[in-house]
């Protein structure tokens, strides 16, 4: 009964789950071969890093970031702003899911406070597209990323030939966008400053530097795993509990039942020559209905063109509220406050996150044209 409840709440990982046994019914794998498929290098990398940040989030640093930078009274923009790209940058490093976690109820809860209900549906809204596109420039930076770096064995350097254009982009985009937010005077709560654990806090940022050493080729996952698994059970063995496991099950899932497919003759040659050349319209189109990641791992097995179906998964994250699963998290929240209107924050978001998209496409477009002789300056540059 658990097991069905949680699969109800979780359309997403049902779906996976029917996938991957109805194709282990068509295409039996060996034992040996479930455990090839599933990636653990990646299931793992992905997993010490959302222990790391969640030491970090409840630790209180992020918070004191903030109420370092505002005391007293503020403009309702400047906030905004803070709030929107500390989601664009943080995302870059602790994936798009963590940082609205983290600066998500952290805005709604000063908003709420400051009596200034009418910045939170822009900024939220604003703090999603932004932590989605932030999170696109490195490897680290969302799941899709890390699965397309490590399924196609990319360099760090190629990987932000491709991603630092749009992502650059992208952040002038949303910095003109906030000049629509309301400039009204924020009052702030007083806010005690208390003393950061830095003895807790410096050995997470070691280990998370760990993980950056694997990421770039510095450190091969035997090596990390003996480091970081001992090191975070002794720091706090809580931080485990912390991890997202859904999301794990859900790409070793993937992982078996696409590995399935490879073994289903149907399957074996028509996706391939249906996707080569659509990579991006494909992987755009699909991610609005399945979300980015899934569709991320069932097209990387048809096609080795990474670069339109990086761009195509990450843009493709804007758009519906389910493109990217990470714009589900910021409307729950938004769902918890009192005063919520879920319709006008869903038309608030689409509408923006459809402007964006517009420009992006704009872009792919010019990059389509020119994008390979860009790429090979800038990677040559860098």
């Amino acid at each position: 009964m658990l097991i069905y409840q949680k699969l109800r709440q979780n359309p997403d990982l049902a779906v996976a789950l029917v996938f991957a046994v109805i194709t282990s019914i068509i295409a039996p794998p060996a034992p040996g071969d479930i455990l090839q498929r599933i990636n653990l290098p990646l299931l793992g990398l992905l997993l010490f890093l959302m222990c790391i940040v969640a030491g970090l989030r409840l630790s209180g640093f992020f918070a004191a970031i903030f109420q370092h930078l505002f005391q007293g009274s503020a403009s309702g923009r400047s906030l905004g702003r803070f709030f929107i790209f500390s989601c664009y940058f943080s995302s870059m490093f602790i994936t798009n899911d963590v940082a609205l976690i983290i600066f998500v109820p952290l805005a709604i809860m000063v908003f709420t406070e400051a009596r200034r209900i009418r910045l939170m549906v822009p900024t939220v809204c604003w703090q999603t597209i932004a932590a989605n596109l932030g999170s696109m420039l490195t490897p680290i930076g969302n799941p899709q990323n890390l699965f397309i770096y490590s399924h196609y064995n990319l360099e760090p350097l190629a990987f932000l030939s491709i991603t630092a254009p749009i992502v650059l982009i992208s952040g002038l985009a949303i910095y003109l966008a906030t000049y629509t937010l309301n400039d009204c005077e924020v009052s702030l709560p007083a806010q005690p400053n208390t003393a950061l654990p830095w003895k807790n806090i410096l050995p997470l940022l070691l280990l998370f530097t760990l993980c950056l050493l694997h990421v770039v080729h510095l450190l091969s996952f035997p090596l990390l795993a003996g480091f970081v698994l001992p090191a975070l059970a002794l720091l706090n063995y809580h931080l485990y509990r912390e991890a997202d496991y859904k999301l794990l099950l859900l790409f070793a899932l993937l992982f078996i039942g696409v590995g399935n497919l490879s073994h289903i003759e149907l399957f074996q040659s028509w996706p391939a020559k249906m996707l080569n050349g659509h990579e991006f319209w494909v992987s755009l189109l699909l991610s609005q209905v399945l979300s980015n990641v899934p569709a991320t791992v069932l097209l990387a097995s048809y096609t080795e063109n990474y670069a339109p179906l990086l761009l195509g998964v990450n843009i493709g994250g804007l758009g519906t509220i389910i493109a990217s699963m990470a714009s589900v998290i910021s409307f729950k929240a938004y769902l918890q406050t009192r005063f919520s209107k879920p319709s006008y924050y869903l038309l608030t978001f689409t509408g923006s996150n459809l402007a964006v998209l517009a420009l992006l496409l704009l872009y792919y477009h010019f990059y389509m044209k020119y994008g390979s002789l860009i790429s090979q300056q800038l990677y040559l540059s860098l």
